[in-house]
């Protein structure tokens, strides 16, 4: 990656006093109900998490009732669901999809007015993925991830060694601080992971559905990552504006900076977004869950055997757009 750069820009880069503060964020991408299925790619082959699923490509989504265009709501909206009628042994249909475009650095901007969120064997992410090669090698940002009936949004980074993070400068949880999918110590892949705080349940699952969701904006630099989120009542307003100020947002509820050096570990990174049953997280933590665990001995069992509940697993999302420093021109 080059960057061109104005001298001051460059004297500040040099002194270390460069940072998303002082970025003039101008909009680059937009993703809505106009151009969404056009601009993303449809994954339809086996879950890598192993789970319970079955991701269909765009022709079979649509056919399907997976996919469509919400006019409904007061903005039309990006509809992706589950098939939520069928008993299908081999995995419920589901969909992934990956934006044709890859990224390095910006303010990424998700609306997401409804969540397949907080519901037994479901495991939805909104996610940014490096297409550089073998997992973890370019890095992973989850922005917005859960598993069954969890009530609280889990953000983590995925790495390969020598990247950590401090606990400072956010306002959520520090469950894990090193990055490393290998790290010793933690369990295997789990990366540095900062939940929401508990104390705000609007952040995931039905909390999250029943005020009209909401907004999760990451700020992507060379000095770290950091994701707001800001239930539908409480959006600033300049995130409207053609010139979002995350400066003035307050303080993030994850901020992943320290002993890492972030353009080392995250390159072309594609926005995902997928809603996956049981498999690595959803199927293994089912135990440790006492209310999905009542429902059925298994992840798998339930997901099979009761489509109807998935009814409401879908993804109601508005936009997504990201925008770059206007000081700066990556190539």
């Amino acid at each position: 990656m080059q960057l061109k750069s104005s001298p001051l820009l460059v004297l500040a880069a040099s002194t270390s006093i460069f940072s998303a503060t002082q970025a003039h964020y101008t909009l680059t991408d937009s993703y809505t109900a106009a151009n969404w299925f056009q601009s993303f790619l449809f994954y339809d082959k086996e879950d890598p998490t192993h789970g319970f699923v079955q991701y269909k490509n765009l022709a079979d989504a649509a056919k399907n009732g997976l996919i469509s265009i919400d006019s409904s709501t007061s903005q039309p909206a990006v509809y992706m669901g589950v098939d939520h009628t069928s008993k299908n042994p081999a995995g419920r249909d589901s969909v992934r999809i990956s934006s044709k475009k890859s990224f390095n650095h910006g303010l990424f901007i998700f609306d997401i007015e409804h969540t397949p969120s907080g519901i037994c064997g479901t495991w939805p992410a909104a996610w940014l993925l490096s297409d550089s090669g073998a997992w973890p090698k370019g890095g992973e940002i989850d922005i917005f991830e859960g598993a069954n009936d969890q009530a609280y949004n889990k953000m983590t980074l995925h790495t390969s060694p020598d990247c950590a993070i401090q606990h400072t400068g956010f306002s959520g949880e520090l469950e894990t601080a090193n990055c490393d999918v290998n790290a010793a110590g933690q369990g295997k892949n789990m990366g540095c992971g900062i939940r929401h705080p508990m104390a705000q349940g609007l952040s995931f699952g039905q909390g999250m559905n029943k005020i009209g969701g909401g907004i999760y904006a990451t700020v992507w630099t060379s000095t770290d990552i950091q994701i707001f989120h800001f239930p539908r009542a409480n959006v600033p307003a300049d995130i409207a504006s053609p010139h979002p100020n995350p400066s003035k947002w307050g303080m993030p509820v994850a901020k992943f900076g320290g002993a890492c050096n972030i353009d080392a570990h995250f390159q072309n990174l594609n926005i995902i977004f997928n809603t996956a049953f049981c498999g690595d997280w959803a199927g293994e933590a089912w135990s440790s869950s006492p209310v999905c665990a009542a429902k059925a001995p298994t992840c798998q069992q339930y997901v099979q055997n009761h489509p109807e509940v998935f009814k409401e697993a879908y993804w109601l999302i508005r936009s997504v757009k990201v925008y770059q420093d206007r000081d700066l021109v990556v190539d």
